[in-house]
This record gives structure tokens, C-alpha cells and sequence, in this order.
């Protein structure tokens, strides 16, 4: 059976980690292990927070889940202190980005809190979300009041003010296929720029769907002209013999082809609309 893992970034609050694994218990959600990302523990705040956690964890409700840690590292093994230049940005990209491949490739669900720690950890989860995540995963804030997270404690209570917020987030694919290929980069820039690529390819093959299979080949013809050289519909129709009447028609059922091949619904589609969508397709 897959595994369904809570992963969470630490700053100097262990609670949003201890918390939040709690409330997607009340949910219903399962979770086999906790694994929690954090900065070297060379100030006492972050040792704190890792000694509170491990803590934490040794007693019930919390002792029912298996608890790891993962330290951030620059690409050569160093520990990251802190995240404050463009190098230890990176390295933390590359080291969140790593953890989430390696579990995805081996078929885990992940329930990923980016509440703790520097924003920029939450960015870079956003991010990575983006990349890897699919429709099994979820990505999560905690909002609480200040003064319930100066408590520090580590438990809910009943009527607790503090919420367990999805983020919403748009998966750059559905297809396990697609997906498969970016999990074959180590590197997120790398995965990010293959991820472009794929998406300008599928989208060039949905448009190539649209003029060749949707469209008739008098529809295309007319529009062909349209994108390629803006012309009239009076010019249009001099060009390939027909009626400014024909081609109105044609330019009419090919709007209305489209609207409903993207599923516009809510949007107006005309000429306007036609040369912008298309306007690559055929400068290619």
C-alpha cells in the first residue's frame, strides 16, 4: 500500500508541525510518518523546536507516528544555517525539491505544511508542489491567533482557535506519464524547464487537433488566412472564391468550435479571441 506521509517545514515553532499533523487526524486523513525539514540547529531556537518535537512525539496521541528529520544542505553536503543569500535560496529549492521527488517516485502521498519556518520554505513548497504534487496530495497553512501560538503547546483542546488551511495549487499536469518524465530531473530547474517544454508541446498539439480534426477544411482554410494576415472577411473570401457571407459563417461555426473545445462558456469568442489563441500555431 502506498505511503502517506506529513511533511512540514520547522522554524522556532514546533507546534504548527504538531498541530497541524492533528487537525489532518481529525479530518480523517491517515498518516504513516512525519518528516520535518529544517535549518543546522546552531541557534537555541531551532534546537528548541527539534528537542520540543522529538519530545512530543515519545507520548500519545503523537507517539502513533514514526518522526524524521531533514536537515536543508547545499548540493555538497553542507547544513544551511540559515536561508538569507541567493545560494542558500537555491540550495534550499533544490533540497525540498529532492526530498518530494524521492518520495513521489516511490508512490507516496504527501500532506505538506509549509507554516513553519521562513517564507521563503513555503515559496519554494509552493513551488515544488506545482512540479510534482497530483491529485492524491495537499499543501496546507495553519491560522491560529497569536497569543494561541505564544503558548507553545504542543496538543489541541477542544475549541482550540487554530485551522488547518489547504492552498490551493495548480498541478502543472494530470498525466502520470508527463509526470513521470519530470521526476527523472534531480534538478528543479532542470524539471522546471523540461516542464515547459512539455507544456508548450502539448499545447501546440491541442491547437494542431483543433485546425486539422475540429475544424472542417474549409473552416481552416478561412481561418488560416485570418490568424496568418488578419485579413477581412470581403478579402478572405477573394482569396479562396467564396462569399464575405460564406466566410462569415464558416468564421461563426469555427468560434463556436472553439468555445466549446476549450469549454469557453463564460467567454466571448470571436476573431479577436481565434488569431490570439492560434496566433503561434501558425507562425510556427
Amino acid at each position: 500500500m502506498p505511503l502517506s506521509l506529513f511533511l512540514a517545514t520547522l522554524g522556532s515553532e514546533p507546534q504548527v508541525v504538531t498541530l497541524a499533523l492533528q487537525l489532518l487526524a481529525q479530518k480523517g486523513v491517515e498518516i504513516a510518518e512525519a518528516r520535518v525539514i529544517h535549518t543546522a540547529p546552531r541557534s537555541p531556537a531551532i534546537a528548541r523546536a527539534l528537542a520540543d518535537l522529538e519530545g512530543a512525539f515519545k507520548t500519545p496521541p503523537l507517539s502513533r507516528y514514526h518522526l524524521s528529520f531533514e536537515l536543508l544542505a547545499s548540493p555538497e553536503g553542507l547544513p544551511l544555517s540559515d536561508i538569507t543569500t541567493a545560494q542558500e535560496a537555491e540550495a534550499t529549492f533544490r533540497a525540498i525539491f529532492g526530498l518530494v521527488r524521492h518520495l513521489k517516485q516511490q508512490g507516496a502521498t504527501i500532506h505538506f505544511c509549509v507554516a513553519g519556518g521562513r517564507k521563503i520554505m513555503a515559496l519554494y513548497g509552493l513551488a515544488v508542489a506545482q512540479l510534482l504534487f497530483d491529485g492524491r496530495d495537499g499543501l496546507y497553512l495553519l491560522v491560529s491567533e497569536p497569543d494561541f501560538l505564544a503558548e507553545r503547546r504542543m496538543l489541541l483542546q477542544p475549541g482550540d482557535p487554530v485551522r488547518l488551511l489547504p492552498v490551493p495549487f495548480i498541478p502543472w499536469t494530470s498525466d502520470a506519464a508527463l509526470l513521470a518524465d519530470i521526476l527523472r530531473y534531480e534538478n528543479p530547474l532542470d524539471a522546471l524547464r523540461r516542464g515547459g517544454e512539455l507544456q508548450r508541446q502539448m499545447e501546440r498539439q491541442r491547437k494542431a487537433v483543433f485546425c486539422e480534426h475540429v475544424l472542417t477544411r474549409a473552416e481552416e482554410e478561412v481561418v488560416a488566412l485570418l490568424v496568418r494576415e488578419g485579413l477581412t472577411n470581403e478579402e478572405i473570401g477573394e482569396r479562396l472564391g467564396r462569399s464575405a457571407k460564406t466566410v462569415a459563417n464558416q468564421l461563426s461555426s469555427a468560434y463556436a468550435k472553439l468555445a466549446d473545445y476549450m469549454a469557453w462558456y463564460d467567454r466571448r469568442v470571436d476573431r479577436h479571441a481565434l488569431i490570439a489563441w492560434l496566433h503561434d500555431y501558425y507562425a510556427a
